[in-house]
């Protein structure tokens, strides 16, 4: 296959497994051409980051707009329009969606070009667009198993959700005791003031008891905590500092080394979007999860759900952050060393490290067999 094109946006939870199926073309396929196709979101920073060529089209979501979704549908006309254009002079090979309204029109657009189209559902509950899609495309690649039966089953493959390489290389490596207690705060890539405001409150208890902390505020959120932290009781400590072992509390709005971040952690308390959780089983780690309860259909809390039944975490809803001891619940985890060994052995069980890979030789196959096929009719 010489070229393809990858499309999403909105979070980074759509975004990240688009950019590592991205990197395992390149490793399957040397010399491959990406266009990854989006909207007005972080994706093309993030895309252009990777070192992946980007096109912006102005769709705007229309499912469940209502009257609202009149002007939105003349957006999305043209970015039907926009795409076809734009896939006449690239000429893809394939199109890939990872949901989200910006990746819905280039995936249209491909089937209405006759370009093989594949989609790929992120959460154990599919959003509108990934429905919508499932009816016309090719393949449909899904994280969780499909229990509902809402996508076709002779075209749906399992296949995990594709984490970064640098992350899913975390999976090899050996089983090492540590005494350390690091604690990764996760709240997405937006951040989550709740989440951050519950580590806040936390932090004096988690330091008296010999933690380490790294918090992701989200760019929204971080000087409001770098403040409230800053004001914080030093406990006989420096919250910045401990001689000779380094910063006791990281403050970060975005981490960029994310596979390091995950290498240091003992424990990861995080949001349970899908994405996460793929990172955090990747990693093996074990992690308390508090799910986003406005998330669509609540899809965060049937994510920590499994998590939790299956043994690789704790769920906390955020209803009940102001009644659950967070700091003794992270701790108790942390001086209990073979509750941490179960629950990281429990998280490897859950893990689908080379789901990147996996979906990028089903494109490839799907390209192939498309090529194939043109072949047959020219005879």
């Amino acid at each position: 296959m010489k070229r393809a094109v990858i499309t999403t946006g909105g979070t980074g939870g759509h975004i990240f497994p688009a950019l590592a199926v991205a990197r395992a073309l390149e490793a399957l396929s040397p010399g491959i051409e990406l266009l990854f196709v989006g909207g007005a979101g972080p994706e093309g920073e993030l895309a252009r980051k990777a070192g992946l060529r980007f096109s912006a089209l102005p769709a705007k979501g229309v499912f469940g707009r209502g009257i609202r979704g009149a002007g939105a549908a003349f957006w999305t006309l043209k970015s039907l329009f926009m795409a076809r254009t734009l896939y006449k002079k690239f000429q893809p090979e394939v199109v890939i969606g990872f949901g989200g309204y910006a990746g819905f029109c280039p995936v249209v657009a491909g089937r209405m070009g006759g370009i093989p189209t594949a989609i790929h559902e992120q959460n154990s509950i599919p959003g509108m667009a990934n429905k919508a899609l499932s009816r016309i495309v090719a393949k449909v690649f899904v994280t969780y198993p499909d229990k509902d039966g809402v996508f076709p089953a002779s075209r749906t493959v399992q296949t995990g959700n594709p984490v970064r390489e640098e992350i899913a290389a975390l999976y090899d490596l050996p089983e090492v005791a540590r005494e350390t207690k690091n604690i990764l705060v996760l709240g997405g890539s937006q951040g989550a003031r709740a989440v951050n405001q519950t580590v806040i409150e936390t932090l004096p208890a988690l330091l008296d008891g010999g933690a380490r902390v790294m918090l992701q505020t989200g760019r929204a959120d971080f000087e409001r905590v770098a403040k409230e932290i800053g004001r914080l009781p030093e406990r006989g400590v420096d919250l910045a500092k401990d001689a000779g072992n380094g910063p006791r509390v990281i403050v970060e709005n975005f981490i960029e080394d994310m596979a390091g971040a995950y290498a240091w952690a003992d424990l990861v308390v995080a949001r349970a979007g899908a994405t996460t959780l793929a990172e955090v089983t990747s990693a093996k780690k074990p992690s308390i999860l508090i799910p986003f309860p406005f998330a669509t259909h609540n899809h965060q809390y049937v994510n920590a759900k499994a998590m939790d039944d299956a043994g690789a975490a704790k769920l906390v809803e955020q209803k009940d952050l102001d009644r659950v001891n967070l700091a003794e619940l992270a701790l108790g985890i942390l001086d209990g060393r073979g509750k941490l060994t179960d629950m990281s052995r429990a998280a490897a069980r859950l893990a689908e490290p080379r789901a990147a890979e996996r979906i990028a030789g089903e494109l490839l196959a799907l390209a192939d067999a498309a090529k194939a096929g043109r072949g047959q009719r020219g005879k």
